[in-house]
């Protein structure tokens, strides 16, 4: 399966952040083709081993997150209408009018609705639109109450779309474009001796605080951890040195949270390589798994890997399928090298 059938794929299923399980299990069947004791955890994170024919050799771990952003039934009043919160940073501008499945007992689709601006009052223009004015319709009156349930996650309806020049479109690129590179990187270096053993690692919660990375950090023994996420592509309205072109290739991440010598030397691989790449400055937290693999227990030393998306957290996010495959050459390269923990 290339890149984009895999990231199609993965985009279909939900696994929204903290109702992952369903999600992890598809993911872990998937992981089994490379990693037969690929297993699920307490945490709902998805882990695998790929031995090393190199005794005692090292261990790095490939980190993506699989949770994607959603929304939480939160009340249903008399007349059917559901309201909502958010899980994780969903972008409210883009709520009203959007089209959502509640996943309870049984999947039930319906749209968000908001008052028309035609009723409004000017001070509700001037402020504009609430979490707390948008309400679910999915057209049941009172018995709504016997077919959907607070607490329910509801999923953002979108569909994964093919644009021009190697473009796709979909909710949810955040991060299953990450999770799909390291697929990508494990169907390149199958038939390669690899000089680590890699651990395989798909984390939950990270859209909630990095709950599923820090619980992973205590059930590994890793050297090292090349975090794959997303990061800013550049748009009209969004250009300066914390956003990036789509077709730019990678982002490599250098800041406090990522090691240092390590970094260096993967930002000689992929010249070594002609790998096309930028670099990304996070002065802080990456804002990624890195955070967590990096600061509990005894630390696990990272590396952060990115692909450019537009429209993050939104239902239309846009990304450069080239992108993704050189994040998927650069990791091979890396783990097949030899060189990064020598």
């Amino acid at each position: 399966m290339n890149i984009t059938e895999t990231v199609k794929s993965l985009t279909r299923m939900p696994g929204i952040s903290g109702f992952e399980n369903e999600f992890a299990q598809q993911v872990c069947d998937r992981l089994k083709e490379y990693c037969i004791d690929a297993r699920i955890t307490k945490t709902n994170c998805v882990i695998g081993m790929i031995e090393s024919k190199k005794e005692g050799a090292p261990t790095i771990m490939l980190e993506a997150h699989l949770d994607r952003i959603g929304l939480i039934v939160s009340s249903i009043d008399e007349n059917g209408f559901v309201g909502f919160r958010t899980l994780g940073g969903v972008d409210e501008r883009i709520l009203p009018a959007a089209e959502v499945e509640i996943l309870g007992e049984e999947k039930i689709f319906g749209v968000i609705g908001a008052k028309p601006p035609h009723l409004m009052k000017k001070n509700e223009e001037d402020e504009g639109l609430k979490i707390e004015d948008m309400l679910i319709d999915t057209g049941l009156g009172s018995e709504a109450v016997s077919k959907i349930s607070v607490g329910d996650p509801v999923l953002l309806v979108s569909n994964f779309s093919e644009l021009m020049n190697n473009r796709v479109s979909s909710a949810a690129l955040d991060n299953r474009l990450g999770m799909a590179v390291i697929f990508d990187c494990l169907d390149k270096i199958k038939d390669r001796e690899i000089p680590y053993n890699l651990c395989i690692v798909f984390a939950s919660g990270e859209e909630q605080g990095l709950l599923g990375a820090y619980t992973v950090a205590t059930e590994t023994e890793c050297d090292f951890a090349v975090v794959v996420d997303v990061t800013y592509g550049e748009t009209p309205d969004a250009k300066g040195c914390e956003t990036f072109p789509l077709g730019c290739g990678v982002t490599i991440c250098r800041g406090p949270n990522v090691d240092f010598e390590k970094t260096k030397r993967i930002i000689e691989i992929a010249k070594e390589k002609g790998i096309p790449y930028e670099i990304e400055v996070a002065s802080g937290s990456t804002g990624t798994n890195a955070w967590a693999l990096q600061t509990l227990g005894r630390g696990i030393p990272c590396a952060v890997i990115s692909v450019p998306i537009r429209y993050m957290h939104t239902a239309v996010e846009t990304a450069d399928i080239c992108d993704a495959e050189n994040a998927a050459r650069l990791i091979a390269e890396i783990v097949s090298g030899g060189e990064i923990l020598a």
